[in-house]
């Protein structure tokens, strides 16, 4: 019999896996120009009209540890700027991929991440707040809609899975 909700489960579980033979696989070049190339669509606003002058001679470094992607993100005039193996880092933002989704899709707000630990915040802490207080007057409606509706899914099925997995603190007999 056809288990959609197994199904499901088991594509979210690959997920990590499948993206991490693609950042180990894809060139850096072409993964660091389509990282680019989204960054400055989705900031296209923000970018024209001065919004993001707090990223000047600052990078903030984005960690997805479990599909091992790491990039720096700049300014660069009027342009954001993506660097697989950035030379310099004022602030690092670390988390698992379910939590970046969770955090993109508004599942999640990023304080809840960072008090319960899956969501690191290290060095500028000034620059960290700048970035967050620009992503939470950013909702996932600026997406594309296919993509918003994919991430809101995605983030579902994630919370789905991670609810089955909580086992009862007490089990009765």
């Amino acid at each position: 019999m056809f288990d959609i909700k197994r199904v499901n489960s088991k594509l979210v579980a690959a997920l990590p896996t499948m993206l991490r033979g693609f950042t180990r696989c894809a060139p850096k070049v072409a993964q660091a120009s389509m990282l680019q190339l989204a960054l400055n669509r989705f900031f296209h606003h923000e970018l024209r009209t001065g919004e993001l002058s707090f990223l000047q001679d600052k990078s903030v470094v984005v960690s997805v540890a479990d599909i091992v992607l790491e990039f720096g993100i700049s300014l660069n005039g009027k342009q954001l700027q993506v660097q697989l193996q950035p030379p310099q880092q004022d602030l690092l933002l670390k988390a698992e991929l379910a939590d970046f989704i969770a955090m993109i899709s508004n599942q999640v707000d990023p304080d809840t991440l960072f008090f319960r630990r899956r969501l690191q915040m290290l060095g500028d802490t000034e620059l960290g707040l700048y970035c967050k207080n620009l992503l939470d007057s950013i909702g996932p409606e600026r997406l594309p809609s296919p993509i918003n509706r994919s991430l809101q899914w995605l983030a579902l099925q994630q919370k789905t899975a991670a609810l089955a997995d909580i086992k009862p603190a007490v089990e009765q007999r």
